[in-house]
């Protein structure tokens, strides 16, 4: 940031018109003041439902619910290659959550609090591409693991004991894992941040600006017009729905059999994902084709996708009975040794004053 002289070293009309205030630039002066944008009411109290209280309500019964999930797959005896997916498809829901809090959340609370003003600016380097790295962990687990769980019903029995262990799916994952951060990698030189003067705090404070990359038209359109469209949005969305069709149809011809659970577990985690996704999809398309940039669809679109990455445990607990067994089990035991553990350590004590004999009673 470019110091101006000390004829600058004021706030009036004619430095803040300038972008500068107090030698300093003003916050959000790099991306037309946007720190401070002027709203309806109505949208202000709609965001503030939304982005304020739905978001941050359903992400905290997320983030216990995909833990208990985490948990619980990894447990000795939940381990299959489906699982090791449905695993990591719990951790990189959890990664969203944390990040949709921080991009979400405090950026909505920025016009409300200097703090969060100025740690949405110190963390957003890491949480932005972060943030991102986890949506597309998440897309790429549940086509992988959709495509794991079509093999397991339509395939014959060479090619799934091959394909559908757990080494194969360690391997898949580590790809994935590989992808997500080269193919993210580009949102890391995406933004920069500075020293600013905040006009609505009135006091020295950090933003967050656009790099060259950022502002460059072509690599807008490029990169997350088309490339997000075609990777993140209607390559799986399209693919999804192919492979879960075919898991049906599949399903139908086959026998019962001890997986079946697990299957149907997935085949509704996969309908889970593509309806979360038809209105960020939906947005997109808006955008791209139309120009139509509607904040009430973002900010709901935003919603759905932490209710995308917060719901799974309902399906894996009502449809997953060999879940529903394992995750009761350890509760239960849990529950059991805290409580015993307690009794014990009540009952002792008692027991030994009541058999104290009368003389040390008396010393």
């Amino acid at each position: 940031m470019s110091i101006l002289n000390n004829s600058t070293a004021n706030c009036d009309e004619e430095s803040k018109a300038s972008g500068m205030c107090f030698n300093m630039q003003i916050c959000g002066y790099c991306y037309n003041y946007a720190e401070t944008p002027h709203v309806s009411k109505e949208y202000e109290q709609f965001n503030m439902v939304v982005i304020g209280v739905l978001l941050p309500t359903i992400g905290v019964l997320g983030l216990i619910g995909n833990t208990l999930s985490a948990f619980t797959y990894s447990r000795r005896e939940m381990i299959s290659s489906l699982n090791v997916y449905l695993f990591s498809l719990a951790c990189s829901d959890i990664i969203i959550i944390l990040t949709a809090f921080f991009l979400f959340f405090l950026e909505n609370m920025r016009k409300r609090s200097e703090y969060a003003t100025y740690y949405f600016a110190v963390l957003s380097p890491v949480m932005f591409p972060l943030g991102l790295i986890g949506q597309t962990l998440s897309v790429f687990i549940t086509v992988a693991s959709a495509f794991d769980c079509f093999v397991l019903v339509a395939a014959g029995e060479k090619f799934k004991n091959k394909f559908c262990s757990v080494s194969t799916s360690i391997c898949i994952l580590c790809m994935i894992i590989i992808i997500g951060f080269v193919y993210n990698s580009p949102h890391m030189f995406e933004i920069y941040v500075i020293d600013c003067w905040s006009l609505t705090y009135n006091t020295r404070s950090k933003d967050v600006c656009p790099t060259a990359l950022r502002a460059n038209p072509d690599y807008l359109t490029i990169y997350y017009a088309y490339m997000y469209t075609i990777v993140m949005a209607v390559g799986p969305v399209v693919l999804l729905i192919v492979i879960n069709t075919a898991i049906v149809l599949s399903m139908r011809k086959s026998s019962n059999n001890g997986t079946d659970s697990d299957i149907i577990t997935l085949v509704l985690v996969v309908c889970l994902f593509i309806t979360c996704n038809i209105l960020p999809l939906t947005v997109n398309f808006l955008e791209l084709l139309f120009g139509i940039i509607n904040s009430y669809l973002i900010d709901l679109s935003n919603l759905m996708v932490v209710v995308n990455s917060s719901c799974n445990f309902l399906i894996y607990y009502a449809f997953g009975s060999h879940f529903r067994r394992t995750l009761r089990h350890y509760i239960k035991n849990a529950w059991l040794r805290h409580f015993g553990s307690n009794r014990n350590n009540n009952r002792v004590p008692t027991r030994v004053k009541l058999c104290l004999p009368a003389t040390e009673i008396l010393i």
